[in-house]
């Protein structure tokens, strides 16, 4: 087994240093997440080359959609968010490090558990960043999940009919990558299995981002944000939610809820 894994971590730690290198030299990720980038990607395709293709899928649509109506999402949530969006390592890892971890696990163990794991994190990513990318680019205000308030653009938390839809379409892409990666007959069990964990993933992201999430406070401006210097050029400062839950650790938690609710499916 040891064998084959060594070409595949080779094949992967080429193809993640290309894919991650160019991402850095465009202004896509800093060094960390160069960093972070290689390594989950070489990790992932220890799994397969379908586990390397469906982290591409993720990484490109995440990428294509951010652009897609870039300038009006700027203006709807510049008080909430920072400008440039530049992924960090502890992004990478939060949205990927799951995903990642689960692919030697499932190729040296064949635990079927490994591979749902993997891609309900996965698909808890994707559904989670396609919501937020397509939510915000449509005018309509997101609500608060919890409030059912209306919120400002890039809020953590809110969710639109928009978003929600897309999460689905996202989720039902991962589904349909784990039947074609995890190398067993067509299931439709495993195939909603996937798709449940990542709503669920995606859920939970959003229930956690409206509630214990950390956020932030500009007393000059009298608005939420989660950027550390407010567009008006103060400082904001924590105020609500739990300090340490940032937005990170929130899609790192999230991704761990998808992966276990596509596991726990798949057993019923």
């Amino acid at each position: 087994m040891l064998l084959d894994i060594i070409p595949r971590l080779l094949i992967g730690g080429t193809l993640a240093g290309v894919v991650a290198g160019r991402a850095s030299r465009r202004g896509q990720l800093t060094l960390g997440g160069e960093y972070a980038a290689f390594v989950v990607g070489a990790l992932a395709v220890i799994g397969g080359i379908g586990w390397g293709a469906s982290l591409a899928v993720f990484y490109y649509s995440s990428i294509a959609l951010s652009r897609w109506r870039a300038g009006d999402k700027r203006r709807r949530s510049r008080s909430v968010l920072p400008d440039v969006q530049i992924r960090s390592g502890w992004q990478v890892l939060a949205n990927g490090g799951a995903f990642a971890i689960a692919a030697p696990v499932w190729i040296v163990t064949g635990w079927w558990q490994a591979g749902l794991f993997g891609f309900g994190a996965l698909a808890a990513a994707t559904a989670d960043t396609w919501a937020t990318e397509v939510g915000m680019a449509f005018k309509a205000a997101p609500r608060s999940l919890v409030t059912g308030r209306p919120v400002v653009h890039g809020t953590s938390g809110g969710v639109s009919a928009y978003g929600t839809a897309a999460a689905v379409v996202g989720a039902f892409v991962m589904a349909l990558c784990a039947v074609v990666s995890l190398d067993v007959p067509f299931d439709l069990v495993r195939l909603e299995a996937v798709i449940l964990g990542g709503l669920a993933g995606a859920m939970a992201d959003s229930l956690l981002g409206a509630t214990v999430q950390s956020r932030r406070w500009c007393d000059e401006c009298r608005e939420w944000t989660e950027r550390r210097v407010h567009t008006c050029g103060y400082r904001s400062h924590h105020r609500a939610g739990l300090a340490w839950l940032t937005n990170d650790v929130v899609n790192a938690v999230a991704t761990v809820v998808g992966g276990a609710t596509a596991v726990g499916v798949g057993r019923l």
